[in-house]
């Protein structure tokens, strides 16, 4: 593992998770 690795597979999870947040926050704004 080197240190670009582990900066690119954070910078992806956080990008995944606010994928997530979003849809989850648009999905409850909407009433689904």
């Amino acid at each position: 593992m080197t240190l670009n690795f582990l900066i690119v597979l954070t910078v992806t999870v956080l990008f995944l998770i606010a994928m997530l947040t979003a849809s989850y926050n648009d999905d409850k704004t909407s009433g689904m």
